[in-house]
């Protein structure tokens, strides 16, 4: 084992941190449920067969991975069910409404997911950071919303309008899933080396990578009032990836 995870244990031992540990681990199901149940959904929306059996293969793949977020947990909860544990938030979920809501929804989700992951891959609880690797090691599908024909429907400036509603709501739907930033929790998971960075630092990758998608399609960042979620309070301009 190299310096880095040298310090790195299957699972946290004090209760502290074993609760925090609990709570992101229900973040991570969260978002991975999400998906997967948006997936299921937007089969529906792909004419072409060859694009359902690649679709139908990501979330196959996705429902495996879950099984270790699934194990994590209920070692962390005595026994205890991740998926009752957030069906709650998971029934609050909406679902797309036609094949380009399944694209910019997928596109947004997954890019969230990723840059949570990120702050997981040197966390001291070895199973979870093996989990976050794992997922990170899935390059992103093909079905985002940077093709031609998306593109294209927002080229028509009258289309704009509802493209743009498309955005701003999956952009809440992944702003939530994140979490609130600046929380006591939120630090202190820094602090115990569950998580590498905070969350308003997720926030600001994930935000800031959407720069070239945003203005290829002539949309726009929403601001936190339009989109009614929190924010961190100071943000640095949008990066290009």
């Amino acid at each position: 084992m190299d310096g880095r995870h040298a310090n790195m244990n299957p699972l946290p031992t004090d209760e502290e941190a074993r609760s925090l540990l609990r709570k992101i681990v229900e973040g991570q199901a969260y978002r991975q449920l999400m998906l997967a149940n948006i997936r299921g959904h937007g089969i529906k929306f792909l004419p072409e067969l060859e694009d359902k059996i690649a679709h139908a293969e990501r979330l196959t793949l996705s429902l495996r991975h879950f099984r270790e977020v699934q194990r994590v947990y209920a070692e962390l909860s005595s026994g205890a069910d991740v998926i009752s544990a957030v069906r709650g938030k998971m029934e609050r979920i909406p679902y797309p409404a036609s094949r380009m809501d399944l694209a910019v929804c997928l596109f947004l989700c997954m890019r969230a997911e990723r840059a949570a992951l990120t702050a997981y891959v040197d966390c001291v609880a070895a199973d979870f950071a093996a989990i976050a690797r794992t997922r990170l090691e899935i390059p992103p599908s093909g079905d985002v919303p940077r093709d031609a024909a998306f593109v294209e429907f927002c080229a028509d400036p009258s289309n704009r309008p509802h493209a743009q509603q498309m955005v701003n709501r999956w952009l809440t739907v992944c702003l939530v899933s994140l979490g609130r930033p600046d929380s006591p929790g939120d630090a202190r998971a820094v602090a115990l080396g569950l998580r590498s960075r905070r969350v308003s630092d997720i926030v600001d990758e994930f935000l800031g990578g959407l720069a070239p998608f945003l203005e290829a399609c002539a949309l726009v960042l929403p601001d936190a009032a339009t989109l009614g979620v929190e924010l961190p309070a100071a943000r640095p301009p949008a990066r290009r990836s």
